[in-house]
């Protein structure tokens, strides 16, 4: 740790791996004055390419407009189930966003205001020092380093080594897959499409413009199960041809997640994917992963904010855990049912509130509809379901 300008005492921050939310937590922290060092085994700017769909949230969280990662705006989402359908109009559009484009441009901030950015560096080891501890880096072709750090990030997605090191058993995660085919004649390229086929997925398929000529199409796996087939089903179905494939694992958010522990003197850190800080419902994880970053270089600067955003933010990813046990107990009947209840309040409520902001609009849509409150036997199935057997 090291005397500042003012007479405070400077934190030595560093921060593994070169996600979204490692990227954005550096620029928040150099922008302030905090020496920050991040370390990524890969080279950050060349993060592999994935169509993102982000709320209007975005900019809000980031404070600034990442228009050079903006493909699309989204003002139309399209519900379709075995045999209804629906639309909301979204009065502050969705953002389809470029996973390379938004990493290079926190990457690009982070380093004008004084971070540094090491790739081909891989974590090995961390070990208690005096007033924090050591981390130890293989980097490429230049053998190891050790670096001392009064605070550690893990930002290194959903293998993070260094909830590894840290003592945790790693988050539950889920495969997607998505195709990259021409947006089909007649579909307007401002409105994304959603498709309830629970036979095939407890989650669903998606068709994400990402501009007058192309699209995304894809779905949340399983595994252990055909997935290829299965999306190259539904584009078949769909009349589709995939130009290219792209694919991930997203982290589940649990109640047992963790975002900060002490080790040594140590503040460790947990933000983005390796806290599984990820909408279940959607597995988005954009927006939440900043909000998490974001809330935790207040925590470092000494800002009050640290609780309470970190309150809010587990709220709105538990109400989305909720949901998801809800929604991965329905059939096709069931989802019909569910875009029937869909009446004028509750469609101009989910126009209002994006995806984003559900714990704040949940009693108003039940307010607007009570038939939505016989969902909750869905949650209560869902819980006995869970509970370990009688001894």
């Amino acid at each position: 740790m090291t005397e500042g300008i003012d007479g405070r005492k400077k934190q030595d921050v560093v921060v593994v791996g070169g996600s979204a939310a490692g990227l954005f937590t550096a620029y928040l922290l150099a922008k302030e004055g905090v020496r920050v060092r991040l370390f990524d085994a890969n080279v950050v700017t060349r993060a592999s390419s994935r169509t993102l769909i982000a709320t209007s949230h975005l900019n809000d969280v980031l404070g600034f407009s990442p228009s050079e990662a903006v493909v699309n705006h989204i003002h139309l989402i399209e519900l379709f189930s075995p045999r209804r359908s629906a639309t909301i109009r979204i009065e502050k559009p969705d953002l389809v966003v470029e996973r390379t484009s938004i990493v290079k441009l926190l990457a690009q901030k982070a380093v004008q205001h004084g971070a540094e950015i090491r790739s081909h560096c891989k974590v090995v080891e961390v070990t208690p020092a005096n007033n924090g501890v050591t981390v130890k880096f293989r980097e490429h072709g230049r053998g190891v380093e050790r670096v001392q750090a009064t605070t550690l990030i893990g930002a290194d997605g959903v293998s993070s080594r260094v909830a590894r090191i840290a003592g945790e058993n790693g988050v539950e995660t889920v495969p997607i897959l998505q195709a990259i085919v021409s947006l089909p004649p007649g579909v307007p390229a401002n409105a994304a499409r959603v498709w309830f086929q629970p036979e095939e997925t407890p989650y669903f398929y998606w068709m994400i413009p990402e501009s007058t000529r192309r699209a995304a199409v894809g779905f949340i796996a399983q595994d252990g199960t055909k997935n290829q087939e299965k999306l190259y089903r539904f584009l078949r179905r769909q009349r589709l041809k995939p130009h290219d494939i792209q694919a991930a694992r997203i982290p589940l958010y649990a109640r047992t997640s963790w975002f900060r522990k002490k080790v040594s003197g140590c503040s460790i850190y947990l933000v983005g994917d390796a806290a599984a800080q990820v909408k279940v419902t959607t597995v988005g994880g954009l927006v939440t992963g900043l909000r998490g970053a974001k809330a935790v270089a207040q925590e470092i600067l000494g800002h009050a904010q640290y609780k309470k955003e970190m309150r809010s933010l587990r709220r709105e990813l538990r109400l989305h855990t909720h949901i998801r046990a809800i929604l991965n107990s329905f059939d096709a009947e069931d989802y019909d049912s569910l875009l029937t209840m869909l009446n004028n309040k509750t469609v101009r409520l989910l126009e209002l509130r994006s995806r984003d902001e559900f714990a704040s609009a949940v009693f108003r849509l039940l307010a607007a509809q009570p038939r939505f409150l016989a969902l909750t036997t869905y949650w209560l199935r869902s819980l006995w379901k869970r509970r370990p057997p009688l001894q």
